[in-house]
């Protein structure tokens, strides 16, 4: 494994292997020494700053015991649509200014309620319609592309387990091949989450320089005292 550029369809793949681990309820220490990949090398897999090559993507499948179908991309456009380039260099512009990442559970639920015209009382409801079903997993979608949030977490929020959240996904992943209504709303939901990181990291900016100005009144007074 070597540093890479940004690949949609490694992001695609490395972003499977990590689902199906959380779902198994494995730790990242359990596959990289199973695989005999190094620990440091492995953590630097799952979070995409390394290129999987075939050797170690086979190795981590057969840990897992999974096939290569549940990770691998139908085509480009399907990996583009779960791992949204954007959203990735905006990510890492953020880490290298040293902002702090902003978004949570709160902000995925709101937007995906916006995209859908519900209530989160629905999104959270016991009901199974179909609308809030396909929110609901676009929220799972949502939330795997957001580093620091969890499919645990989640499922705690939307009082579902996290199996039933899996399950969803792959029938939504099915109809992402044909359904270009589908693949809108999730673009969407996707830029409505982005509204809200831009509006929380205006807020940050604002309360800083309010905090900037309040300094330096502080500091003029005391020059103009002494």
């Amino acid at each position: 494994m070597v540093p890479r550029k940004t690949n949609l369809v490694n992001d695609f793949i490395c972003a499977n292997i990590r689902r199906i681990r959380i779902d198994k309820g494995l730790r990242v220490q359990d596959i990289a020494a199973r695989a005999g990949i190094p620990l440091g090398s492995y953590s630097c897999l799952e979070t995409g700053r390394y290129r999987l090559n075939l050797e170690n993507l086979f190795r981590i499948l057969h840990v897992l015991g999974a096939d290569i179908s549940q990770v691998w991309p139908g085509s480009v456009s399907e990996a583009r649509e779960w791992v949204d380039d954007r959203f990735i260099r905006e990510t890492v512009r953020a880490a290298k200014a040293g902002r702090p990442r902003n978004l949570s559970l709160d902000d995925i639920v709101a937007a995906v309620c916006e995209i859908y015209g519900i209530s989160e009382k629905a999104l959270t409801s016991p009901s199974r319609r179909r609308d809030l079903a396909e929110a609901r997993t676009v929220a799972t979608i949502l939330t795997r592309e957001v580093r620091h949030l969890s499919l645990v977490s989640l499922s705690r929020r939307l009082k579902r387990d996290v199996s039933s959240l899996s399950h969803c996904l792959r029938r939504l992943h099915d109809r992402l091949s044909y359904d270009r209504q589908l693949r809108a709303r999730i673009r969407e939901a996707r830029r409505a989450l982005q509204r809200r990181r831009n509006r929380l990291e205006a807020a940050a900016r604002a309360r800083s320089r309010y905090r900037l100005r309040r300094q330096q009144a502080r500091q003029d007074g005391g020059q103009r005292a002494n």
